[in-house]
């Protein structure tokens, strides 16, 4: 799979759209593995929501 170049801004974007489910204080901890999967994840979560 190939994320974009911009896939860290996008994440934040995603990140402050989805805050009500609280990943924002554990981003810090988590390493680009797991950040790449939470993109994957909220990036679903907004196309289902369209």
């Amino acid at each position: 799979m190939h994320k974009p170049d911009d896939w860290l801004k996008e994440l934040e974007q995603l990140v402050w759209r989805f805050s009500h489910l609280g990943f924002g204080p554990d981003l810090c901890g988590m390493n680009m593995i797991e950040l790449a999967g939470l993109h994957s994840y909220l990036s679903r979560l907004a196309d289902a929501a369209r």
